[in-house]
């Protein structure tokens, strides 16, 4: 008899508060050009949103958080963080939100002519018989691991984890490296949007992060962002019981949570 756990990672959380609906664009502060995949949030309320491929938004706001601070963030460009009350005042429904790039001085690893340890890190699961995945579509959802490393620098050279049912076609993601602090993600290690499109049903997925020129000195949380509203279907992975915990997030700028006695089939190949 086969077990199949459909982990409820993220959970839609209604409000009893009247609301309002704020909507608009968010675009490059230069080029006046729409920022798709922004992320948008009231700072850990699990209240947010993420910018369509056009830049538009739309955010229920409400006045049991007037005091609260919204965030507006993307790779590349500096964050926009201001007061529910503030913002509101500022802005109009419809009108535009301008961010500003921001260019990151990069360090680079000397490669020199050292002979590579290659491995692969984390769960490699393939199950077929647990699943675990996103419950809803809700902008802004992560899952993800975290990965230990055993040498420093580490370079990171591939995703992979097992697809067990796919009912988007295609489905999107984008792909999320941070930092840790106090065992929680906290800043991102990624300078480009990794954004993935795929049509793969089932099976094994394998993403190519060497052309981002990531590496890492420390332990690091890998996982997936739904970025986009694909309506109501399944998504779910290999996963198993008792590994290390997952840690997911409601949506853009929310709190992150653990969640224990699941194993979600993620790993990376990685070089040291």
């Amino acid at each position: 008899m086969k077990l199949k756990y459909i982990a409820p990672l993220l959970i839609s959380i209604g409000n009893l508060f009247a609301q309002n609906n704020f909507q608009g664009i968010v675009a490059d502060i230069d080029t006046k050009e729409p920022l798709g995949f922004v992320n948008i949030g009231i700072v850990n309320k699990n209240i947010g949103t993420v910018s369509d491929p056009d830049g538009f938004f739309s955010l229920s706001l409400n006045e049991s958080i007037k005091e609260e601070n919204i965030r507006f963030s993307m790779i590349g460009y500096k964050s926009l963080t201001k007061s529910i009350n503030s913002f509101t005042n500022e802005y109009e429904t419809g009108d535009t939100i301008l961010l500003k790039s921001e260019v990151f001085a990069l360090s680079e690893i000397v490669l020199s002519d050292r002979r590579w340890t290659h491995k692969t890190l984390g769960n490699k699961t393939k199950s077929k018989s647990i699943s675990a995945g996103f419950t809803n579509n809700e902008l802004g959802n992560e899952i993800g691991v975290i990965i230990q490393i055993n040498e420093s620098p580490t370079v990171l050279e591939r995703l992979n984890f097992h697809i067990n049912e796919n009912q988007y076609d295609p489905l999107i993601f984008r792909v999320n490296i941070y930092s840790l602090k106090n065992g929680f993600p906290d800043k991102s290690l990624v300078y480009e949007n990794i954004i993935v499109n795929t049509s793969n049903r089932s099976g094994q997925m394998k993403i190519d992060l060497s052309k981002y020129n990531i590496w890492v000195e420390d332990d690091f949380y890998i996982g997936l962002e739904w970025i986009q509203d694909l309506g109501n279907k399944s998504l779910l992975f290999s996963a198993d019981l008792f590994n290390e915990p997952v840690i997911s997030r409601q949506t853009s700028q929310g709190d992150w949570n653990y969640i224990k006695g699941l194993g979600l089939g993620f790993n990376v190949d990685v070089k040291y």
